[in-house]
């Protein structure tokens, strides 16, 4: 199990820390509301290339963090690469062996989103792209310019061809899916919500020149700038999910065009944890106007346990409020059809385990 190391109490970051521990103290509950229609899913196992309904299925792993595996049969995307999960103030590095163990075992990704630049969203991301069978895929990465500087410091302040930075709007067709498949991205830049209920966010700057060292320190990944990706999925037969990846979620009225417009259609939207008490009214606004058909919970792992079913707190301390987020969902659609009556279900996932064959298990699997 890591351990948590906490930076002198002179360093905004453990002071930020502290604070977190100080206001969010508490056990947690899981939530139970009447008439919710809510899955906590641990069994499933992936449908494997060639298996009856590959193509039909969309395929949701979760290795912690932001880290999701979104797969329709042939085609998939990855979104922020963070397994090694660790929080470390000094000498923050990846472990290869982690990457090796679930991201080495899985088929390489058609493309790679990075949210922000934080390290729990991108430190495994040049290990990840440098892996044998994803450098001879060349899978692409695309983020924001700071990602794209931060990364430069694993190359010797290169720019890899294969990462590609975005911008509000961009609207990106992926090269090279099989036939029949297709991916399109859609960027929307947004803001990082504050870390703090005063307002304070950590590391919040952007980075605007390539680095020429790696990456080191928790100060050293700033978040840069942050965006949400519509991304369409088109299988073989016409079969076509819209998911969204609202890997960082903001003020609705100050930032209305940080996620698509009101009647776009959202199979499935996949919605940040923590930070949810310091946005107005998140997630009810959000979701009112997403009207998505299902709702995953994102980013509520706590750096610290590595055991699924343990994975809502430390000790009595839950970090992100899961219980309460998840009410606020089950409030705003499940026990209101009448306003909303598309919402099929809310789902708490366990971290995908991915064996020595490839075979994973605990993976959302949708129709």
């Amino acid at each position: 199990m890591k351990i948590l190391h906490f930076l002198p109490l002179a360093t905004a970051t453990a002071v930020g820390l502290i604070v977190l521990l100080a206001t969010c103290a508490g056990p947690p509950r899981m939530p139970a509301l009447d008439g919710a229609v809510i899955e906590i899913r641990r069994s499933d196992h992936a449908l494997p290339a060639g298996a009856r309904g590959h193509s039909d299925e969309l395929q949701l792993y979760w290795f912690g963090s932001a880290c999701h595996l979104i797969r329709l049969g042939e085609v998939s995307v990855l979104t922020d690469p963070f397994v090694t999960n660790n929080l470390e103030a000094f000498g923050l590095v990846s472990d290869p062996a982690r990457v090796a163990a679930t991201l080495g075992r899985i088929d390489p990704p058609d493309a790679v989103v990075v949210n922000h630049s934080h390290h729990d969203h991108l430190l495994d991301a040049h290990p990840a792209l440098s892996l044998p069978r994803w450098k001879a895929r060349g899978v692409p990465l695309y983020g924001g310019k700071s990602a794209l500087n931060l990364l430069a410091g694993f190359d010797d302040g290169r720019i890899d061809p294969r990462w590609h930075a975005v911008e509000h709007g961009s609207r990106i067709h992926i090269p090279g899916t099989p036939p029949g498949y297709s991916v399109t991205l859609t960027a929307y830049e947004t803001k990082h919500a504050a870390h703090l209920k005063c307002g304070y966010t950590f590391a919040n700057r952007h980075i605007d020149r390539p680095r020429t060292t790696p990456p080191r320190n928790l100060t050293d990944f700033q978040s840069g700038e942050v965006f949400n990706y519509l991304i369409e999925m088109l299988a073989p037969g016409g079969v076509e999910f819209n998911v969204l990846y609202l890997g960082a979620p903001y003020h609705l009225d100050e930032l209305p065009e940080s996620q698509p417009p009101a009647g776009t259609r959202i199979d499935v939207a996949i919605i940040l944890a923590p930070s949810a008490d310091n946005v107005r009214d998140y997630p009810r606004e959000h979701l009112a106007r997403l009207r998505p058909k299902h709702i995953v919970l994102s980013h509520f792992n706590t750096f610290i346990k590595e055991d699924p079913d343990e994975q809502l707190a430390y000790g009595p301390v839950d970090f992100v409020n899961l219980p309460r987020l998840s009410r606020e969902v089950q409030a705003s659609f499940a026990l209101n059809e009448a306003s909303y009556p598309g919402f099929e279900k809310l789902y708490i996932p366990a971290i995908t385990r991915i064996e020595q064959n490839g075979e994973a298990r605990n993976v959302i699997r949708l129709r």
